[in-house]
């Protein structure tokens, strides 16, 4: 409440006159309006997203309050349905030829190439192309933690990404994902059916996966053909 409105409310508290409760109430309107535009003004999805979208829900929370007070299916019912529907029959042979092909490759490992090492360099490279703005896993490393990083910490960081590439481990906290359900625009919210997956990756790992991305597809766009449009970057199947 500004000055103005807090003075027109103690007016009258005192008189209780009608005309100055109207001119209190286009006091209180005017000072949201103000509110609302400075608000909005200070909207930056560039500067800060996580800022700007909290925001948002903040605004669309209190026009639209929840509609239930607990979830009306519950979290195991959800799991139990994504199991079934994404469950797939295991054919033995190919599993035993996998099986075999992975321990032919542990064999044969140490006659490979090790690969380069990942430098400072790669890792700050990879962090000019991470987006901002994106919700961590079970680690709650957050994108801009690592943006802010010094040197000794992205040293650190790329010792860690060289190690996993040369061990062929990757830590088992990486292996994980946080699974939220969100309930489908339309659909019954009783029926576990009426929700899809999101999975939630560390990002750390995506920081590896964009640097292990970088370094690889030079490779692979020389072994694509020209007539291949998928999986591959925008504009790199052009026929020249």
């Amino acid at each position: 409440m500004g000055e103005e409105s807090r003075a027109l409310l103690e007016e009258y508290e005192k008189s209780g006159d009608p005309d100055i409760a109207e001119h209190l109430i286009e006091s209180l309107d005017v000072a949201r309006k103000v509110r609302w535009e400075e608000s909005t003004a200070q909207l930056n999805f560039a500067h800060s997203s996580r800022k700007s979208w909290s925001l948002l829900q903040r605004l669309g929370a209190s026009q639209r309050p929840p509609r239930f007070s607990r979830p009306p299916v519950s979290p195991n019912a959800v799991a139990a349905h994504l199991i079934q529907v994404t469950k797939a029959p295991v054919e033995k042979t190919f599993e035993k030829q996998t099986c075999d092909g992975w321990r032919q490759q542990c064999r044969n490992r140490m006659s490979d190439a090790e690969p380069d090492p990942i430098s400072e360099a790669d890792v700050e490279a990879a962090l000019n192309r991470v987006k901002l703005g994106t919700a961590p896993d079970y680690d709650n490393v957050h994108p801009e933690f690592l943006k802010q990083l010094g040197s000794t910490a992205l040293t650190w960081l790329a010792a860690l990404f060289t190690r996993t590439l040369l061990e062929h481990q990757i830590p088992k906290i990486w292996r994980q994902a946080k699974g939220i359900a969100l309930e489908k625009p339309g659909k019954d919210p009783y029926l576990a059916s009426s929700y899809r997956p999101i999975s939630l990756l560390s990002v750390c790992y995506k920081l590896l996966e964009c640097i292990i991305l970088h370094r690889v597809t030079p490779k692979v766009e020389e072994l694509l053909s020209e007539d291949q449009a998928g999986f591959r970057r925008v504009g790199a199947c052009v026929s020249k």
